[in-house]
């Protein structure tokens, strides 16, 4: 782990790193889901919510791996149960499906200074992709990551829902470098919380960004027992700290 060495992949991760959500409302995604089917004549917004906690009541949300993790459960289970048992049809794909869903359960912003660094890194070579413990799928992701940012470049989406297995288990992290034709020590994770993201990245082998909008000090390293790890206060920081260490000429 080194953050004296230029990174030749930075990934991110998606709630609270590259967007700010508010409260996520379930209902409101449904109902802008019902726009789109169909026979939207069948149901209504409320019944589409009942069966959503109908579901999360049936459904055991605290599954675990053997070495105790998480496993998340594809949005697009969620979704079928629901539409299904409403009668519902539609011609767009599921992926499509669990992207409109996305787009309207909840607010949304763009952290700021992400777009000047993802120029920036664009600028110096340096790929992006994103891995994240989401329940939509990788290829969802996608559609919802370039729905909000447009002139992004990331390579691919990787999601918790893709293997069933979260962060901080190891696996989402070995397989992006892996499938990137990569080690994870040549690569960066970026993230706003400390157990998935941080621990997930150093135990896989990557280097850590802690992105702590609260912190003291603009870029800092912090130690949590044998974890080391570097904090910014925002990504314009991150942004000034890539131009001056790996910017042309460097």
């Amino acid at each position: 782990m080194s953050y004296d060495k230029k990174p030749e992949m930075i990934l991110f991760d998606v709630g609270g790193t590259l967007f700010d959500d508010g409260k996520c409302i379930p209902r409101d995604g449904l109902s802008a889901l019902l726009g789109y089917a169909d026979n939207p004549e069948l149901t209504d917004a409320d019944a589409l919510a009942a069966l959503w906690d109908e579901y999360m009541d049936e459904v055991d949300v605290g599954l675990r791996s053997k070495n105790g993790h998480q496993l998340d459960i594809p949005l697009s289970a969620i979704l079928r149960y629901i539409t299904m048992k409403a009668g519902l049809h539609f011609s767009i794909p599921m992926p499509r499906q669990e992207e409109i869903f996305d787009r309207f359960n909840s607010t949304r912003k763009i952290t700021p200074g992400l777009t000047a660094l993802l120029e920036t890194l664009g600028k110096t070579g340096i790929r992006t992709a994103v891995i994240s413990n989401n329940g939509m799928s990788g290829e969802s992701l996608s559609l919802a990551v370039k729905e909000w940012l447009p002139s992004s470049d990331f390579e691919f989406c990787l999601t918790s829902a893709d293997i069933l297995l979260a962060k901080p288990d190891s696996s989402l992290f070995q397989a992006a470098a892996a499938f990137s034709g990569l080690e994870t020590k040549d690569c960066w994770y970026c993230g706003d919380k400390i157990i998935p993201d941080v621990y997930g990245a150093v135990n896989s082998g990557m280097t850590p960004v802690l992105l702590d909008t609260k912190g003291e000090l603009s870029c800092e390293y912090r130690s949590d027992g044998s974890v080391r790890y570097m904090t910014v206060k925002s990504w314009y920081v991150l942004d000034e700290y890539i131009k001056n260490n790996f910017g042309k000429g460097k």
